[in-house]
């Protein structure tokens, strides 16, 4: 079996849905421009590809029923099609259709990228699956804001940043023809009942409450940053590019902090701390108007909200280890209702207040989200299933 070929591509696709996904922001300026738009709705670009995030459990149905590579390929060509539409799109009715195929491709192949991998690769050998996978998404998101503005500075142009990602993913739809089938569940089904029965227990439904209002701050403060400190300081495209990425530095300084200590502080423990830190860090922006102050907190923000995000997350896995995968399926839905409903409401939030209340709204949502998390204990619950005698 040829493990090279099969990490290089997963590899790869990874890669490419990561930086797609991590270009509309720092290119809001422009996409504003070019197709004639309100510079705050440029965030509702993002509703069509969230939105189809609700589709995670059927995708997930799909690649344990048919094959996990026939789900790659099958999204490969919705997210090759979507770049394409979008690469060429003159009109933003086009360029949002576009976004729609690209967020079936990734949402699918986010899911299955790893799950593909672990079918062949021995279970002592996942972690390095995973540190690869997590290689190429912090790839992504350092560079994909410098690639983008760059391409656009250059060229002028969206197939100039679409068409290369088009190109990779043609060449990572070959390459797959060469990798090997997983085994097949043809009785595997979605069952919705076993869904709304998990949502009725405390802990499943207020885990996915904190979900809800800790991503506010990212989505909104992320998505109208390049707006603001165009708008408001006058930077041009490839500025922009380079402060979205002094930005992400903070979203690696993050995951390797969690991926560090997260065993070591413990999981809930981690998550409190560092989601403390990002309520800490948010609070000096709103009475800030230096751009340096304010890209310095977003950067500690990034910091604090992708190491917490690790850690939850994976506490979250931990949740229901018998039904992991239908919790999990909750999880990214409830994720991709959060980034559709923020990006409806964003543009509404922003022309009323501009960025100021997106800062002061991102501080009173991470407050709740606390204040759930510090209600309850997770850790303790695990231990008290798993241990009764103890309790």
């Amino acid at each position: 079996m040829n493990f090279f070929l099969m990490f290089l591509t997963t590899f790869l696709i990874q890669l490419i849905i990561a930086t797609e996904m991590n270009i509309i922001a720092p290119l809001a300026p422009f996409l504003s421009q070019y197709f004639n738009i309100k510079d705050s709705s440029v965030i509702m670009f993002n509703i069509g590809f969230s939105l189809v995030g609700l589709l995670v459990p059927i995708l997930g149905v799909f690649a344990d029923k048919y094959g996990k590579k026939k789900s790659l390929m099958v999204a490969l060509i919705f997210f090759i099609g979507g770049t394409l539409v979008s690469g060429l799109a003159k009109n933003p009715i086009l360029f949002a259709l576009g976004r729609i195929f690209v967020g079936i491709g990734y949402f699918s192949l986010s899911g299955t990228n790893l799950s593909y991998l672990s079918e062949f690769v021995p279970y002592e050998s996942r972690g390095k699956a995973s540190g690869i996978l997590r290689t190429a998404f912090g790839i992504a998101i350092l560079f994909s804001p410098l690639y983008a503005t760059n391409m656009i500075n250059k060229y002028g142009v969206l197939e100039s940043v679409y068409l290369p990602l088009t190109t990779i993913g043609v060449i990572c739809l070959l390459l797959l023809f060469k990798l090997p089938e997983t085994k097949k569940s043809k009785n595997v089904r979605l069952d919705i009942n076993e869904l709304l029965t998990m949502l009725r227990n405390p802990i499943n439904y207020k885990s996915l409450m904190i979900i809800f209002f800790i991503l506010a701050a990212p989505t909104l403060l992320l998505s109208f940053l390049g707006i603001y400190i165009s708008n408001y300081f006058n930077l041009n495209q490839v500025e922009i590019g380079y402060l979205y990425t002094i930005v992400a530095f903070g979203t690696t300084l993050g995951i390797i902090f969690a991926a560090l200590f997260t065993d070591k502080i413990g999981k809930e423990k981690l998550s409190r701390v560092l989601f403390t830190f990002v309520l800490v860090s948010l609070i000096p922006i709103v009475f800030s108007k230096s751009i340096r102050v304010i890209v310095g907190f977003l950067t500690l923000v990034t910091v604090g909200l992708d190491g917490g995000w690790t850690a939850y997350q994976t506490l979250c896995t931990e949740i229901n280890p018998e039904k992991r995968g239908t919790f999990m399926s909750l999880f990214y839905t409830v994720n991709a209702i959060t980034v559709t409903i923020y990006s409806i409401l964003g543009p509404v939030f922003y022309n009323i207040g501009g960025y100021k209340l997106l800062v002061i709204i991102s501080i009173i949502t991470t407050s709740m989200a606390l204040k759930i998390l510090f209600s309850m204990s997770i850790e303790k619950n695990l231990i008290s299933k798993n241990n009764p005698s103890e309790f």
